[in-house]
């Protein structure tokens, strides 16, 4: 496997875990709404979850961006290989 299908693989296993995570934050949501949870718990919880909720979100935005730009740095990497000969 090359470099850059290793990387391929590796950027398709982190978007994969990065989906899991959102869906995980929204299931969080919709299992700690008012209508599953009542009392003055469930309120703070619902307070502090959603500034922890947009920091997850955050998060995984950045290394989103992080991601996509590692992909390209190698990819440009590996064209400029082909472009003056030089292998591994």
């Amino acid at each position: 496997m090359s470099r850059e299908s290793d990387c391929r693989e590796d950027v398709r296993l982190l978007k994969k875990y990065a989906d899991e995570l959102e869906h995980s934050v929204d299931n969080v949501q919709t299992l700690s709404g008012p209508a599953t949870w009542t009392g003055p718990k469930s309120d703070r919880f619902r307070s502090e979850w959603s500034g922890h909720k947009k920091q997850i979100k955050d998060a995984v935005a950045n290394a989103r961006a992080a991601i996509d730009k590692a992909l390209k740095r190698v990819e440009q990497e590996e064209e400029d290989k082909k472009k003056t000969g030089t292998g591994n």
